[in-house]
């Protein structure tokens, strides 16, 4: 979906942050016990997009298993009355072959219904049987071809133009449209970010005690921020807001990123690009999210300096497939999936409390992440279990094996080590 404007709240609330919040290290995300990470947890917005056999290559050897499509209004159905399903049907279709999941946001308004031609992704009460009926209409030509729905983007900012309560009722009774042709496929709503202040907490609450979400099968989040670790703290209050309906572990983040250039003041040196992935992969998984869609695949070919939308690929284009963060992200789409992970306490372990420790542990193997939030760099003593022990690159995804008992530094930088078998690893004082 284009986000030409959509991070204008960021700068805002980043005028803020840089000057007050930027230095401060953010809370760890806290659970007892251990969090299941889905076997489809990571997933791609704006790929698949070429239908060639390279990308869909590609895609399988980063570990993707969803695309996200926004399946707009305006190419549906061009002209009112007439459908033309062919762009969506090729992606679709090409998706399901390659056994890639798809999430289809249903967006936003039509053409035609604006006398001055302008698309002002509004769509009054008088308008909203259109739109329902579109609705209709593409979930039934695509049942049973589509993993998951949501309903619009980001309503509360550059999205939506009318009032929380018309969006409210806009989500209900396309809910109710989606169940009509569909029982069983997954439904999403919200799809909110932040506000210039922070989290629209009224129309987020708002669309929960409406009745709205009654309906779905899991709210949609983008937690967009300065760092990982503002990121996590984000999704957190997000999560306490959700958990107050039932839907703190229903979670699913549909996009999140950084630009490596561009004005926006998220943007991150590519150099420290896969830190960031590898940091926001571990610790949204961690957190609790039930999927996790990075935005984007690709930076386009020809790319504006100071435009930060045409910055936060993982891969510098479709001509080259040379990877910005690609390889940071193949590791967490291999090695998160299907494991249960807990948050290691540094303390109880003997080492300093700003190191941070997440073990994932899969039926075959495992993985531990661990970096250092402080200054300088850190020592880990580890005793591995299993065997093929190896520490990975985020940068070029180089496997270098080490042995069952190592010590190794770590700075800001992510260690991500693997190894193959049961047992887990022991912290050695």
């Amino acid at each position: 979906m284009t986000h030409v404007m959509k991070r204008l709240l960021i700068i805002a609330a980043v005028l803020t942050a840089v000057f007050f919040l930027s230095c401060c290290a953010s809370d760890m995300p806290v659970f007892s016990g251990y969090r299941d990470i889905p076997a489809d947890f990571t997933g791609i917005v704006h790929a698949g997009g070429t239908r060639t056999n390279k990308e869909y290559a590609y895609l399988d050897y980063i570990g993707a298993k969803w695309i996200l499509y926004t399946f707009n209004w305006t190419t549906i159905e061009p002209v009112q009355g007439e459908w033309d399903f062919l762009t969506y049907d090729a992606i679709v279709d090409r998706a399901n072959a390659a056994g890639i999941k798809v999430l289809g946001i249903l967006a936003y308004d039509n053409w035609w219904l604006h006398a001055d031609k302008d698309t002002r992704k509004y769509i009054p009460p008088e308008w909203l049987p259109d739109y329902l009926q579109y609705v209709r209409k593409t979930v039934e030509h695509f049942r049973g071809r589509i993993g998951a729905w949501c309903i619009w983007n980001e309503p509360n900012f550059h999205f939506w133009k009318g009032t929380d309560e018309e969006f409210i009722e806009l989500s209900r009774q396309a809910a109710d449209a989606v169940r009509e042709m569909d029982s069983e496929v997954i439904l999403l709503g919200g799809a909110f970010n932040r506000n210039v202040t922070g989290l629209p907490e009224k129309f987020i609450r708002g669309l929960f005690e409406s009745g709205a979400m009654d309906k779905t099968d899991a709210v949609a989040f983008h937690p967009y921020e300065l760092n990982p670790s503002r990121t996590a703290s984000l999704y957190a209050q997000f999560k306490k807001i959700a958990d107050d309906y039932g839907y703190g572990e229903k979670i699913w983040v549909t996009e999140v990123g950084y630009p490596t250039g561009g004005w926006y003041p998220t943007k991150v040196s590519e150099k420290k690009f896969p830190e960031y992935v590898i940091k926001t992969c571990v610790l949204l998984a961690a957190s609790g999210s039930n999927k996790l869609f990075w935005f984007q695949m690709f930076d386009p070919q020809k790319r504006s300096r100071g435009d930060s939308e045409d910055f936060f690929g993982l891969v510098r284009s479709r001509r080259d497939y040379t990877s910005k963060g690609a390889e940071a992200f193949r590791l967490c789409s291999v090695y998160l999936p299907g494991t249960s992970c807990s948050i290691l306490n540094p303390a109880q372990n003997g080492l300093p409390e700003s190191l941070r420790l997440f073990l994932f542990r899969g039926t075959d193997g495992g993985a531990l992440v661990f970096w250092n939030e402080g200054a300088g760099s850190k020592r880990v003593h580890l005793r591995l279990p299993g065997v093929n022990h190896a520490t990975h690159d985020p940068v070029s995804g180089n496997a270098n094996t080490i042995q069952a008992e190592t010590v190794i530094k770590t700075g800001k930088r992510p260690v991500f080590i693997t190894w193959q078998g049961d047992g887990e690893p022991v912290i050695i004082r």
